[in-house]
């Protein structure tokens, strides 16, 4: 389905399920559109209601004029809740760079966060992170494509972006459920790229967003790439119906 949702005759298309509360909100990594939660929504919305959808510059959704930054996502979002009529509470579920826009969604707007559920998620100024390992060779292009909108496919202003949730982090609801599901496998091509020490650097940022939460735990998908969605869908899966029932069971009392 799309639905327009600027003044402009965008829209953004978007696959929902109506059913329960709590919703379950599918966020996606950066240049990724809504297939690539097909697997997990499908369950998922066996136990609850759930919405994917295409950023605009993504999948189906036409690119608007950029750069932009990590909090023109979260107005995006919001939006697309609004017209579609979505119930809060909801539970945010982002992969990579979908990570930042949940989090920063969940301090904007903590009392419609009812958990969130970080998918091999991104930290901060993640490329800076990296040239405590990188090979001389590789920092320039890394650094350009921290402060280049124009070479990710989203023209997302990542600096900006970073600097926004670096100021909101004192607004993160404290006693949210956050549930950080990180990979256990390293990127292998067969290039002088430090695969196993980039890994190693990820783990240990991720494990730092557990001080987002007074009620958070970390969970290694020993078997998976980044893709954490596609190479252990079950893992997932268990991680947000957890959250689904505890909500539930809240929400019910």
């Amino acid at each position: 389905m799309e639905v327009q949702t600027d003044g402009q005759g965008r829209g953004l298309y978007y696959k929902y399920s109506a059913y329960r509360a709590p919703a379950v909100i599918f966020i996606s990594g950066l240049g990724d559109g809504c297939d690539s939660w097909s697997g997990v929504q499908e369950n998922i919305a066996q136990h609850a209601s759930t919405l994917a959808y295409d950023r605009a510059g993504t999948g189906n959704s036409p690119r608007v004029p950029g750069p932009r930054s990590c909090q023109d996502l979260v107005e995006e979002l919001y939006r697309l809740l609004a017209l579609l009529d979505i119930k809060a509470p909801y539970i945010l579920v982002g992969h990579s760079f979908g990570g930042l826009v949940a989090r920063l969604f969940a301090c904007c707007y903590p009392e419609r966060t009812a958990g969130i559920v970080l998918i091999d998620a991104a930290g901060e100024y993640k490329e800076l992170t990296y040239e405590r390992v990188l090979p001389r060779q590789y920092i320039a292009a890394n650094r350009a494509y921290l402060l280049n909108p124009s070479l990710n496919r989203e023209q997302i202003d990542k600096m900006h972006s970073y600097k926004q949730i670096s100021a909101a982090r004192g607004s993160m609801p404290s006693q949210v459920p956050l549930s950080v599901i990180t990979r256990g496998l390293a990127d292998e091509d067969g290039s002088d790229w430090p695969a196993h020490a980039i890994l190693e650097v990820e783990q240990k940022s991720q494990a730092e967003f557990l001080e987002l939460s007074a009620a958070s735990r970390q969970v290694i998908a020993g078997s998976s790439g980044h893709y954490v969605h596609h190479d252990q869908p079950g893992l997932v899966i268990n991680e947000i119906i957890g959250m689904i029932q505890a909500q539930s069971n809240e929400l019910n009392h």
